[in-house]
């Protein structure tokens, strides 16, 4: 489910990064290839799987995928890629996100910190997001939503880091170069 956020800055358009929910045996932080302004094409991926899982990343309760032309063009359908992912395609650096906790969360009053290694830093906080009452062993408690940030993704930035300003934490990277 995509999310439009309010952001504590002001919007700056360029291609951007993405992000969606995978599973714990993702890492917090690792490179990825991603398509930037400026920058020479991604390396190329297998399969849509393969791809979305090295924009993927985990720490604690957070897991967030990083979204990107890399993977969204190998998706079904790739024609109807900017409908599915309008924020991405007008230039927002947009990320997945999945909390799985043991207490119940409400994203939508959280902040959630976007900064990249050239010293930009960007805030926002979900409008809305879809929740679940989990069964079995592990976190109770399930919430999905997605991020977007006004951020520029270029060239010069070698690393983009998600940090969870609530309780239970999470932060993760992604290093671009």
């Amino acid at each position: 489910m995509r999310l439009l956020l309010r952001s504590t800055s002001v919007v700056l358009p360029v291609l951007a990064l993405v992000a969606c929910a995978g599973g714990s045996s993702y890492q917090r932080r690792g490179g990825a290839s991603a398509t930037v302004d400026g920058a020479a094409p991604a390396t190329p991926y297998a399969d849509a799987a393969a791809a979305k899982a090295a924009f993927t990343r985990s720490d604690g309760p957070v897991t967030a995928t990083l979204y990107d032309a890399a993977w969204i063009r190998l998706e079904p359908d790739p024609a109807s890629a900017p409908q599915r992912y309008p924020e991405y395609f007008e230039g927002y650096t947009t990320i997945g996100v999945s909390l799985r906790t043991d207490n119940f969360v409400q994203p939508t009053k959280e902040t959630y910190v976007l900064e990249d290694s050239t010293g930009q830093r960007v805030s926002t906080s979900p409008e809305k997001y879809r929740g679940d009452t989990l069964r079995g062993f592990g976190p109770r408690h399930a919430a999905e939503f997605t991020l977007v940030f006004p951020h520029v993704l270029s060239k010069d930035v070698a690393w983009v880091k998600l940090t969870r300003v609530g309780d239970g934490g999470g932060v993760v990277q992604w290093d671009l170069r």
